[in-house]
């Protein structure tokens, strides 16, 4: 069907720059012939006073006085063999102008036409595109969100069971006690990026209050120390004290949480992730670095898009591929800047720059 309807657009495209191409051939070639007509009437007004002074010897002695009203496009000129008629110069060359000017008019008129029908075209061609990129991500989105809930949804049904069973030690129940809440995490986690992704065109953010980045990174990294550890990563917190902004505690905790996430998911065991707040004059920076694969220069951009994955990640929890599309969206709303440093095998740096609270902590 994607086939079909490219085929179609293609077509039509074709079309209309072949109309186009031809409407502006058209008008050059009638505005050609308007000039020809223009000198063959003025020649023939030559020929009819010709006719006229040689049948008539009172106007053949005073051309002008007699025909100069009708015919005021011609030259008289008395000669030893009669009247010499010839057309004006001046009228010829203004026809000459005038069509010169229609005929740039013309072309003027089909250029813009033209440039109008490919900037309509190029937009058709680019809504079936992005219609097309919408629909497949919308897809891959669903099969990933579906996947990503079933996933813990079936860890907890079968946990539940486990814990049915008689005879279970209390040290087993308690680790699948844990297991359970890291899977419950992990489903609120969905839940979070699936409502802040649907809220992106729909609901204004929260108002802004005043945040203690230190603390609110903090709680983040206590809530994840779980998952790290089942993934054998190692989160580290560096911050100064009073690093405060103004902005929404949700944005933050799901902009922090994304990039934890990521670093843990698209790494080896193994990774250490450091987690950097500094104050700046009139900005704090949030920094979270790995040492890990890294990321290619050619990706930087890509990686911010929304249902952007990495084909070269195979693990089957890799995510839906919105978090760091989401962690840009908080960001910006939040009147920052983030900025991704990062070469392949070198490990992975987020630079997010928030604006500082100068006043006192709520």
């Amino acid at each position: 069907m994607k086939k079909r309807r490219g085929i179609i657009y293609g077509v039509l495209v074709v079309l209309l720059l072949v109309i186009g191409v031809w409407w502006v051939y058209f008008l050059t070639l009638e505005n050609d012939a308007r000039l020809e007509f223009e000198r063959q009437k003025l020649q023939n007004d030559r020929l009819h006073a010709v006719f006229l002074l040689q049948s008539n010897p009172q106007m053949r002695a005073d051309p002008r006085h007699y025909l100069g009203d009708n015919f005021p496009h011609l030259m008289f000129r008395k000669t030893d063999q009669g009247v010499d008629v010839q057309i004006d110069p001046v009228f010829l060359k203004a026809a000459e102008d005038k069509a010169r000017r229609v005929r740039n008019m013309f072309l003027y008129e089909g250029l813009t036409f033209m440039v109008l029908l490919l900037a309509g075209s190029t937009i058709l061609v680019l809504s079936w595109r992005s219609e097309s990129r919408f629909v497949e991500a919308r897809e891959l989105f669903l099969a990933g969100a579906t996947h990503e809930f079933k996933t813990p949804l079936a860890s907890l049904q079968l946990y539940t069971e486990t814990l049915g069973r008689e005879g279970l030690s209390e040290e087993h129940q308690q680790r699948i006690r844990g297991r359970m809440v890291e899977d419950i995490r992990r489903l609120e986690h969905l839940v979070d990026e699936v409502l802040s992704l649907s809220a992106d065109d729909t609901f204004r953010p929260g108002p802004r209050v005043v945040l203690d980045l230190k603390e609110l990174s903090r709680r983040v990294i206590e809530e994840l120390r779980g998952f790290a550890g089942d993934n054998g990563a190692v989160i580290l917190l560096e911050s100064e004290p009073d690093i405060l902004i103004q902005g929404q505690e949700v944005a933050f905790n799901l902009t922090l949480r994304n990039l934890i996430v990521n670093a843990i998911r698209h790494n080896d065991p193994g990774v250490r992730i450091t987690v950097k707040l500094e104050r700046r004059r009139n900005w704090n920076l949030l920094t979270v670095s790995d040492d890990g694969r890294g990321i290619p220069r050619r990706l930087h951009d890509k990686v911010f898009e929304c249902f952007y994955s990495d084909s070269r990640d195979t693990r089957p929890d890799k995510g839906a591929g919105v978090g760091l599309y989401l962690v840009r969206r908080n960001v910006t709303s939040m009147g920052g800047k983030v900025k991704i440093e990062s070469d392949e095998g070198k490990g992975c740096t987020f630079y997010i720059m928030l604006p500082a609270h100068k006043g006192e902590k709520a």
